[in-house]
């Protein structure tokens, strides 16, 4: 086969994709422009779906749902103690806090163990976890709503509760390119 019959099929296969991603658009949207997800984040997938109607505990007992952070970006982590990567990626998220945390971003990491703050309150003591509240699921129905099936699981909602990616396994969420990553929802959010 020569070089010009090969050139004509490779050309309407670029035709036809260039016409695909005029009719369709890019991946993520037209609103995505400028959004990065490379290096700890490389795994990010970007989603766009309601947060779920559903609750958590607190430390103290009381009752937490996303609606309790309206307003706010909100990166929800689900992690356990008995789950490595979690614990090797909760220190960052710690930081995280204490770098972004504040009136436009926050970081709500929900503890899975069944034996629930008796479990997960010392070890995070211990790891030295301070700029995180201690929240609890037990029961697991919050990480069931979320869609959690691999551990550990991290969950961005935008500021109206809209689910706006995800990431299953661990990453260093203080890392350049995740701080990047959340400052972009946090500036392109409504």
């Amino acid at each position: 086969m020569t070089i010009k019959k090969l050139a004509l099929p490779a050309a309407g296969i670029l035709v036809a994709a260039v016409v695909v991603v005029l009719l369709v658009g890019l991946p993520g949207g037209d609103d995505a422009a400028g959004l990065k997800i490379e290096g700890q984040v490389q795994n990010f997938a970007v989603g766009d779906r309601p947060g779920p109607d559903t609750e958590w505990r607190t430390g103290d007992g009381g009752k937490v749902s996303l609606a309790d952070f309206s307003g706010k970006v909100v990166m929800v982590n689900f992690w356990a103690t008995w789950c490595a990567p979690c614990i090797r990626e909760l220190p960052s998220i710690n930081r995280l806090q204490a770098t972004l945390g504040g009136e436009d971003f926050t970081v709500v990491a929900i503890n899975i163990d069944t034996g629930g703050k008796a479990v997960a309150a010392p070890f995070a003591k211990r790891l030295e976890i301070d700029d995180l509240d201690l929240y609890l699921d037990p029961r697991g129905s919050a990480s069931r709503a979320m869609g959690v099936n691999v551990m550990p699981t991290t969950v961005v909602y935008d500021r109206q509760g809209q689910e706006v990616g995800r990431l299953e396994g661990g990453a260093e969420w203080d890392s350049p390119e995740a701080l990047a990553l959340l400052r972009w929802f946090i500036n392109n959010s409504g």
